[in-house]
């Protein structure tokens, strides 16, 4: 049996996409990648195709594992085996191959995500990895009873720089997609604007709309302080303006001020996962 662990950079994205697409297509939220969406997310995300593995069996492509590096952390972005060939040691090989490789990348911690109550959870256990905290998406439809917030345009450098503030004081613990420099990298993917009030920018917000609603990449205020009524304004802003049909916000940490603040505007929780770590 010859097993082959192939380098993403040299691999067709349509071909990672169609892998991707196909792995997790019987997930809790099937992923549904275009080759647009996956350029933006690997600048976005910091992820390296150059260590990041299409593992080939006989020449049969059987799974990936995609990686995102920033020294000295690091995190699987996605991680899977084609159906057919799961529960034969193909994924333990494949895993092992990509921890040693962001070993030698100086990679001192390794995060990833998994849905709560997943069978993988003990496979990443077996592993090394270890819970972490949970990352909830919620979903609005009702209005938020809040005086809107007014909004300037803003450019992701300068919501970075107001958001670093937030991480360096410990006043936000985001997680891996809604760090600072995330959001930096994400360029003019998404609306940025700063929050303002009595002529001060006293915040930002990091959104877009789509077909399905609108959608919150993140928000804060500059000092943390007020989160919830700050939240609540925020949303009231986007549902006066745009008459959205929800509003929705995916994996927030549950120790990061965000998750009281989504509770606190009625927020509903549809989906868990658990974020892991290993050392």
């Amino acid at each position: 049996m010859e097993v082959i662990f192939e380098k993403l950079s040299g691999v067709s994205l349509n071909k990672i996409v169609k892998m991707v697409n196909d792995i997790f297509e019987d997930y809790v939220i099937p992923i549904k990648w275009d080759v647009l969406s996956f350029e933006l997310d690997i600048k976005e995300n910091s992820i390296s195709l150059d260590d990041s593995f299409l593992m080939k069996v006989d020449d049969r492509e059987v799974g990936v594992c995609i990686n995102a590096l920033r020294p000295p952390r690091a995190r699987i972005d996605a991680f899977g085996i084609l159906k057919k060939y799961r529960a034969q040691g193909y994924g333990t090989a494949l895993l092992t191959y990509a921890l040693d490789d962001l070993k030698w990348k100086n990679a001192k911690e390794t995060l990833l995500e998994v849905a709560q109550n997943d069978p993988a959870i003990s496979f990443y256990e077996k592993h090394g990895f270890r819970f972490n905290r949970i990352l909830t998406s919620y979903y609005l439809e009702k209005t938020v009873d809040e005086k809107p917030f007014r909004l300037e345009d803003a450019t992701s450098q300068e919501v970075y720089e107001m958001a670093i503030l937030n991480e360096k004081e410990k006043i936000r613990f985001p997680n891996w997609q809604r760090e600072a420099l995330s959001l930096k990298l994400s360029e003019e993917r998404y609306n940025y604007h700063f929050v303002i009030e009595n002529g001060e920018r006293i915040g930002y917000i990091v959104w877009g709309v789509n077909s399905n609603g609108a959608y919150i990449v993140d928000t804060a205020p500059k000092d943390g302080r007020d989160y919830e009524r700050f939240f609540k304004r925020v949303v009231a802003y986007i549902q006066n303006e745009y008459a959205p049909k929800g509003v929705l916000i995916m994996n927030v940490p549950e120790n990061d001020p965000l998750d009281k603040a989504c509770i606190s505007a009625s927020m509903k929780p549809f989906f868990k996962q658990w974020e892991m770590v290993k050392f």
